[in-house]
């Protein structure tokens, strides 16, 4: 995944809500979003190359939303080298956690040295984190509000993709204040994760620096909204599609919660 927001505290009734574009090969294969069979009680796309997954939630107790984002190799602006272990099944080992404070002592314990550099979101209802992985791994805490992710560090001002997200983002987020119904907040997402515009260096045509991506090999292949409401239900929005082509559909996700004390 290459562009991720999180925004959090907005308003009582959405206290969470993350909305991302997956920029990848489009030989690369890959399946939606569905609730996986192997981790119960999570729902997540599923990279089939390598067996993990860029974004998911676990929906069954407390909800936790992992995304992971490959960064730039150190020191320069060419292509994260892979590493020896698969940044994916990182993101996926994470869901299997109980809860948020479990997710982070597993990355903890975790070779990180054997994974390509990397952005990866914890995040729920109460707190929401970055643990980073390049130069040695970090962990920024994310505050209540508007946060914004790519390639480089949390809302780093030098990529040319967040000077267009962070005012539309910020307009979406006033939205949520109003508590406008979710289909509304979807499709104001969709709208945002659209973009094609470089509000930071109009004159710069590299199709890399917008939001929505498209090349001959590489581009946004999907767009995820994942919204938690008051209650700690999930609902679950996808687009095996650019957003600028396709609408979003909702994952159905059927099993009965059990609320967390």
């Amino acid at each position: 995944m290459c562009t991720l927001a999180v925004m959090r505290g907005f308003c009582a009734a959405y206290p969470l809500v993350i909305a991302a574009n997956r920029d990848e090969f489009y030989v690369r294969p890959t399946a939606p979003p569905t609730l996986l069979d192997d981790v119960p009680g999570v729902v997540a796309g599923r990279d089939l190359e390598a067996g993990g997954t860029w974004l998911g939630c676990r929906y069954d107790s407390r909800p936790l939303i992992a995304g992971l984002l490959n960064r730039r190799a150190p020191g320069g602006s060419g292509r994260s080298s892979s590493g020896e272990l698969s940044r994916g099944m990182l993101c996926l080992n994470a869901l299997r956690s109980s809860s948020l404070e479990d997710a982070v002592e597993g990355v903890r314990r975790a070779e990180l040295e054997r994974y390509g550099p990397f952005n990866l979101l914890l995040a729920d209802t109460r707190g929401a984190l970055v643990i980073q992985n390049a130069d040695g791994p970090r962990i920024s805490e994310l505050g209540g509000g508007l946060s914004l992710l790519t390639n480089l560090d949390v809302n780093d001002p030098r990529c040319p993709r967040l000077a267009s997200a962070v005012p539309a983002f910020r307009a979406l987020s006033d939205r949520i204040k109003n508590e406008v119904p979710v289909e509304y907040i979807v499709e104001d997402c969709r709208a945002v994760l659209s973009s094609h515009d470089n509000s930071l260096d109009p004159a710069d045509v590299s199709p890399l620096s917008r939001l929505c991506v498209h090349t001959d090999v590489y581009g946004t292949r999907s767009a995820t909204v994942i919204i938690v409401a008051r209650d700690e239900r999930v609902r679950y929005f996808h687009t095996s599609g650019p957003p600028c082509r396709t609408s979003f559909e909702e994952v159905p996700i059927s099993a009965v919660r059990t609320p967390r004390v």
